[in-house]
């Protein structure tokens, strides 16, 4: 029976899924191997389809702790188990995230043959929301006093201390395997800011950190940004940049007043490697790279799951056994069909894209930077729309 109603899960799940979401999971699962080893790829795509890298790697996963400025620092690693050197994407997670975090858009770029590591300082990982505020409710004082200047001075002086580390961690695996030569910062929520100042964004009060050349790009994945922000702020940004947002983008606790506030950076910044994701539609929690970011959030998702994992079982038992007589419930399982092909669509958009943007401005790959131009508007058609200048 388990294996009847698997099937028909799986039968309604891919029947609602687009062909372009279809296109691209196909696609990464396909990609050919290539006989080299140094890290860097061929860019493969089909004519009108999905970004692919031209190697697909498997990889190794460790973990640490580690006391960075004082301050305990969560850390993952994922690096591709081939020998070679590849360049290191450092990944920074939202608020309230573990460095488990963001683990679809992980894998992508480590499968494409990147040296992914994540860091998030335990003061701002999951304990928070166990914290006296969070039991009152004060999420949007949480926010508040996490996206504040004085923390985000203290996460930049955690990235800058996180390259010094890894730098001397070189004559150690699997950190030997990190070309420091080549690096881009990537965030999500409160990492998007962090990546953002990397990148080059004026801050009032604060001093800007000198990164080395080695920095080669950034990905803001759901951009922090105030209402008042001006043009002042993001016309010294010089790296490449990519932004990733949606009409849907609304943080579960209140600080940004409206999803279309987080496109005011790419509005503002200067033209040159600058290109904006925004996708039909991505609720905020999707852009995490996993369901559900924040724990209050968490409880209602898992109930309506549940729910509706009890009503797809209950109809599927119907179908196999021909004996109940439950009254059809087509509509929440339609719902859920949907919801699902949402998420892949979204995953599959934010993969291609991103590995795209990196394999073109981190490996400057030409075929990366043709499909970027040339090719993602056909392939995204009306579920996102790819801007740049």
């Amino acid at each position: 029976m388990t294996t009847a109603r698997c099937s028909v899960r799986t039968m309604r799940i891919w029947a609602a899924l687009p062909i372009a979401s279809l296109v691209c999971l196909l696609s990464f699962g396909c990609a050919s191997n290539s006989s080299r080893t140094d890290g860097n790829t061929v860019a493969k795509s089909v004519k009108g389809g999905a970004y692919v890298p031209g190697r697909v790697y498997e990889t190794t996963a460790t973990q640490d702790t580690w006391t960075l400025d004082g301050n305990l620092v969560d850390v993952r690693l994922l690096v591709p188990t081939s020998p070679g050197r590849y360049p290191m994407i450092l990944y920074l997670p939202g608020l309230g995230e573990g460095a488990d975090a963001g683990l679809s858009w992980r894998q992508a770029w480590a499968r494409a043959g990147y040296a992914v590591l994540c860091v998030q300082l335990a003061s701002f990982g999951p304990s928070l929301w166990a914290s006296s505020r969070a039991r009152a409710g004060d999420f949007i004082g949480i926010a508040g006093a996490a996206f504040s200047a004085t923390s985000l001075a203290m996460r930049m002086q955690i990235v800058r201390a996180t390259l010094e580390h890894v730098s001397r961690k070189q004559g150690n695996a699997p950190f030997a395997q990190i070309d420091l030569a080549r690096i881009a910062v990537a965030g999500f929520d409160l990492g998007a800011q962090t990546a953002l100042m990397v990148a080059g964004q004026n801050e009032p009060g604060m001093q800007p950190i000198e990164w080395p050349d080695s920095v080669k790009a950034v990905i803001a994945l759901s951009p922090y940004a105030d209402r008042a922000a001006t043009e002042s702020l993001y016309q010294p940004i010089r790296l490449p940049v990519l932004l990733i947002t949606s009409g849907m983008d609304q943080d579960a606790y209140g600080l940004i007043g409206a999803p279309s506030i987080r496109r005011i950076p790419f509005q503002y910044m200067p033209p040159g490697g600058k290109y904006q994701l925004l996708l039909a539609s991505a609720p905020h929690a999707l852009l995490a790279g996993t369901a559900s970011p924040t724990p209050h959030a968490n409880k209602e998702a898992e109930d309506k799951l549940a729910t509706e994992d009890k009503i797809l079982s209950d109809e599927t038992a119907e179908v196999y056994e021909g004996r109940r007589k439950k009254r059809p419930r087509p509509d929440a399982s339609t719902e859920r069909a949907s919801k699902l092909a949402q998420q892949m669509r979204v995953d599959s958009q934010v993969r291609a894209v991103s590995t795209a943007f990196l394999d073109a401005l981190v490996r400057n790959d030409a075929g990366a930077a043709q499909w970027l131009t040339h090719e993602a508007k056909a392939w995204l058609g009306n579920f996102a729309e790819l801007e740049w200048k």
